[in-house]
């Protein structure tokens, strides 16, 4: 296993969460760009698995300002159709347009090209993330719990 992610397997699935990443309960992560002043914000691995195969992507207008809470994206897949929370307050500064022609990107790589959104927050760091360790804690446990049903 590469040190830049922390993975758990929970019956026969493997989900990985990356290292340096901040982590909402929801299963959105986000990663800080001290340089720009801005976090790219997307789904996570078990997220983007338990939801299954994206069809597609409905990502906000760039220039929206956004809450925590808030609908950020939301994403449609044969099993669910998905509102994703803010993870924190800021105004949306940039979308991943490769979503419109490969929303499929959210499933291949959830912590790469398949990026949603880029927001400038209205304060960093963000108190109610999670860093990676107690992310993998809540997801281990939101896995086994989907898993036993």
């Amino acid at each position: 296993m590469s040190s830049e992610y922390l993975e758990t397997t929970v019956d026969k699935f493997i989900f990985r969460v990356k290292v340096g990443y901040l982590y909402s309960e929801a299963g959105v992560w986000a990663a800080y760009d001290p340089a720009q002043g801005t976090a790219r914000v997307g789904l996570t691995d078990f997220r983007q698995q338990a939801s299954g195969d994206v069809a597609f992507a409905n990502l906000p207008a760039v220039g929206s300002q956004i809450a925590t809470g808030d609908d950020l994206a939301s994403i449609e897949t044969i099993k669910v159709d998905l509102a994703l929370p803010a993870p924190f307050d800021g105004v949306v500064v940039a979308v991943n347009e490769a979503l419109g022609d490969a929303p499929e990107l959210i499933n291949q790589a959830p912590y790469g090209d398949g990026w949603l959104v880029e927001l400038k927050p209205d304060r960093w760091p963000v108190a109610d993330l999670l860093d990676a360790p107690a992310y993998l804690a809540v997801m281990q446990a939101q896995a086994e719990a989907e898993a036993a049903k």
